[in-house]
């Protein structure tokens, strides 16, 4: 069972889960209608327009297994978006992106809470998807793919989708969902960069290793990705 706040505004879901979680001790879900300063992965910002769906899940988790929960996140967006948007092509791009025609719709961010939580912050674009400069790719919302939904509908069908997940995983493991992302996977068995800081790798992306790292061929041998940033060659 989940205890669910929703906020009108906040600086941050993670940061309001993050508070709640340590006041109650017990699995939490924070939403807010407008971020002031929401966050996306390696210290990006995350435009937060309102009607959008802002989400924090606290929750009590091993670091062991965070690699393994982070594929689950994206796979559980995606059949998110799915279920809106059945005819849109949709991809999944390591660690955690979605990609909608290409494009992103949504970002997870995972960070350490108290009390041996861990916090999963999720964006999902819904009625608008903004674009900045500075992202570098173009991004996709629901409204704009001809979904007519609005966040706590997407939330809903997000928290199912969840629950359904993890209850599996925790029953029967990581290998099924580990094939179901290695199906949507963007770029499986092409040549990819890695972009970690300043420094790039590239490779063949061959697949999933169990803990939820990228496998990388390069000259023949596997690599393990455990953090980066995944571009196409074509891409900047």
């Amino acid at each position: 069972m989940w205890t669910w706040l929703d906020l009108a505004e906040t600086d941050s879901t993670n940061n309001a889960a993050d508070k709640l979680c340590a006041e109650t001790n017990c699995p939490c879900i924070v939403t807010a209608k407008r971020q002031t300063a929401g966050r996306g992965r390696r210290g990006r910002s995350w435009i937060s327009d309102e009607g959008n769906l802002f989400m924090s899940f606290a929750f009590p988790a091993e670091l062991d297994n965070i690699g393994q929960i982070a594929v689950l996140s994206g796979l559980a967006v995606l059949k998110t978006v799915r279920a809106f948007c059945p005819d849109v092509s949709l991809l999944l791009k390591w660690p955690n992106d979605v990609l909608a025609d290409g494009a992103k719709i949504s970002g997870i961010l995972f960070e350490r809470a108290r009390n041996g939580f861990w916090i999963m912050g999720i964006g999902i674009n819904v009625v608008s998807h903004p674009e900045t400069a500075a992202a570098g790719y173009r991004t996709a919302g629901l409204n704009a793919l001809g979904a007519a939904t609005d966040r706590l509908k997407v939330l809903h069908k997000f928290v199912v989708i969840w629950d359904e997940m993890i209850f599996s995983w925790r029953q029967e493991g990581f290998n099924a969902f580990k094939r179901q992302w290695l199906d949507n996977a963007y770029n499986l068995g092409k040549t990819i960069i890695v972009k970690q800081g300043d420094k790039e790798i590239s490779g063949i992306l061959s697949g999933l290793n169990d803990d939820g790292s990228l496998q990388l061929e390069i000259a023949g041998k596997m690599h393990k990705i455990l953090a980066g940033d995944v571009f196409a060659l074509k891409e900047e």
